[in-house]
């Protein structure tokens, strides 16, 4: 791909991110405000829940709290998007000979303007409490969520191509791996016999970067990281490469 190539292709991607944070914020009240007045609504659900019924209290676990849940909503939000992106979009699909994968990646980042919001205060309270986070750490969480979640949203668009059910079983999917997810508990306080479902999220990895970086920044592992970066972008290259060689079976499904 020459260059010219790749500056149309991030031009497309900027542009459709673009819009769609023109979309989510017109014609409401608070606007982007919303991105950060849900998760705080949620964060003082979920900290009421944990800490006065089942006991566990503490800044740590309230931070944590808040961590899990702001991110969640980005995951979440990108992937529910992603799912229906070629559909959502089957005119330019269709019609405008583009690289398919960047309707899915333009969901994913037209919902990281909206986290980015929600970012900022989190990050304003952390170092207000006193925690420096390991900017190296956050970088790599960042990258590496950004990779992961694409390559998920490009898998689940392509599957939504092919089996209409895809876009309601990812809803309740969603529902269920928030809770299997150790973001209003920690992974510890999981049963032997049901450390199986952690070991298996890949959320729950990237909570953990998140909250290491953050919070616990001397129990960084840049190994691991550096190795879940590998996979991720490995992943997402060979699920582009498949959605290229796919391409004419998707404009005829879609």
């Amino acid at each position: 791909m020459n260059k010219k190539a790749i500056s149309r292709n991030l031009y497309i991607l900027y542009t459709l991110a673009h819009l769609k944070k023109k979309a989510k914020v017109r014609g409401t009240l608070f606007g982007y405000f919303w991105w950060i007045i849900e998760p705080m609504m949620l964060i003082a659900l979920y900290s009421y829940v944990v800490g006065m019924i089942f006991g566990h209290k503490g800044t740590d676990q309230i931070l944590m709290i808040a961590v899990g849940v702001t991110l969640w909503k980005w995951w979440s939000m990108s992937m529910s998007s992603g799912t229906k992106s070629f559909r959502r979009y089957k005119d330019i699909v269709c019609q405008v000979k583009m690289p398919l994968p960047i309707l899915p990646a333009s969901e994913v980042f037209g919902e990281s303007y909206m986290f980015f919001f929600a970012y900022l205060l989190l990050q304003t309270a952390l170092l207000y409490l006193g925690f420096v986070p390991d900017v190296l750490a956050l970088l790599l969480s960042f990258a590496i969520s950004t990779l992961a979640v694409s390559a998920l949203s490009l898998a689940l668009a392509m599957l939504n191509v092919f089996i209409r059910d895809t876009d309601f079983l990812v809803k309740f999917g969603l529902r269920i791996l928030f809770y299997i997810t150790p973001i209003i508990y920690p992974a510890s306080r999981v049963p032997e016999n049901f450390q199986f479902l952690i070991e298996l999220n890949p959320f729950a990895y990237l909570i953990t970067y998140y909250n290491n970086a953050l919070i616990y920044t001397d129990r960084v592992e840049y190994g691991n990281m550096f190795y879940a970066l590998v996979v991720s972008a490995i992943a997402l290259f060979l699920l582009v490469r498949l959605c290229k060689k796919i391409t004419p079976q998707i404009i005829r499904n879609v």
